[in-house]
């Protein structure tokens, strides 16, 4: 009956087993969703339960839309639609698909972590008026649901913080580097997001890809010093040494993670595919595998797409920032041989929210930090 306590169980496992006891002692639940909610006060859904099919949305645009979900946030207490059937005539897409489920009722609850607003949980039911006389057992349910998640959280959180130290440490001669990496992993949710909507692949995944895609370069760090902060152009042997630094990367976080003991292997397959993978071409003529086409992993054709953009936006040392035009029109002639034209078509309909990135994220330069 306890066994979705057992950690060495994924998120995913511990919730669908949570789900499946409750379900024996109330057989009207259908599911759960979880969602995180992103920057721009979207939510995307990390997990739903296998009985909504395909209709529960892997996106809901901005929670700020929603006068339900926004009361829900700010009170702190649950919500709940006892009958979403005497709202058909003014309902929105996402209820119209629940109902497809036959989701009849509903209970969204926030979720909160160190007192931050993260996402939201949602339990359906496939009767009306489910959750109003049940709302003991399931705030206690949603409560339970709500520490495994910031469990999870909480426990990607202390592993990022060992790593993001090595990312300090490494970086810490380059003032723009942090919002570079900020950047990136802002670009890459965008991307992710799009292919999710296009069921490319899930939201857990495009939350996995969010917040390692900053580790892309973390081999740079085992980079000489002379070349890896040189204005120059480099030479083929400097060129040869600094394309170690995706393997090096990988040699680098596996100490680390042999070290801390992390155990995700579906996390962990996406953070080593995206430090070595992140400078491979689409039409097969990038480092270090050569690999082409789908043979790259998705996440990391994302980050290739995620930090050219970037560089191509960015002062250097050795270029000035490109317009905006100037990078949809490379991204649009490199799409099938430099870049995956998933990822591209991805990218070009958010350009709008590329431009918002690079404002709230600018580049610090050594002068303001001087100042």
């Amino acid at each position: 009956m306890y066994s979705f306590l057992n950690t060495k169980r994924s998120l995913q496992e511990r919730l669908a087993l949570f789900v499946s006891s409750a379900q024996k002692i109330y057989p009207e639940i259908i599911g759960i969703a979880v969602t995180h909610i992103d920057d721009h006060d979207n939510l995307y859904s990390v997990y739903r339960s296998p009985d909504y099919g395909d209709n529960f949305p892997t996106f809901i645009a901005s929670i700020s839309q929603s006068p339900r979900l926004s009361k829900m946030r700010t009170s702190l207490e649950p919500s709940i639609i006892d009958n979403m059937l005497s709202h058909q005539s003014s309902v929105k897409r996402i209820h119209l698909r629940l109902l497809q489920s036959n989701c009849i009722s509903s209970m969204a609850c926030p979720i909160y972590t160190n007192g931050t607003f993260i996402g939201v949980l949602f339990i359906n039911a496939k009767v009306k008026d489910f959750f109003s006389d049940k709302i003991d057992y399931f705030t206690t349910f949603s409560i339970l649901i709500t520490l495994l998640i910031t469990d999870d959280f909480n426990n990607k959180r202390a592993f990022h913080s060992i790593v993001k130290t090595v990312l300090l440490l490494s970086h810490h001669k380059d003032p723009e580097t942090q919002n570079h990496l900020k950047r990136v992993a802002e670009y890459s949710r965008l991307i992710g997001l799009y292919l999710a909507k296009k069921r490319k692949c899930d939201g857990n995944f495009v939350d996995s890809v969010y917040h390692f895609s900053d580790m892309h370069d973390i081999g740079k760090s085992l980079i000489p010093e002379d070349i890896l902060y040189s204005t120059e152009i480099y030479t083929d042997h400097e060129r040869d040494i600094m394309n170690q630094h995706p393997e090096l990367g990988c040699q680098l976080l596996s100490n680390i993670l042999t070290t801390f003991k992390y155990d995700n292997h579906q996390e962990l397959n996406i953070i080593l595919n995206i430090i070595r993978h992140h400078h491979e071409r689409y039409d097969g003529k990038g480092y270090p595998a050569k690999l082409k086409g789908t043979d790259i992993p998705l996440e990391a054709r994302i980050v290739t797409v995620a930090d050219v953009i970037d560089a191509l936006l960015s002062n250097r040392p050795y270029k000035k920032p490109w317009s905006i035009e100037d990078v949809e029109l490379y991204l649009i002639n490199g799409s099938g041989t430099l870049f995956d034209p998933l990822c591209i078509d991805a990218i070009l309909h958010s350009l709008d929210k590329v431009t918002l990135i690079q404002s709230r994220y600018p580049d610090i330069i050594e002068e303001e930090l001087q100042a």
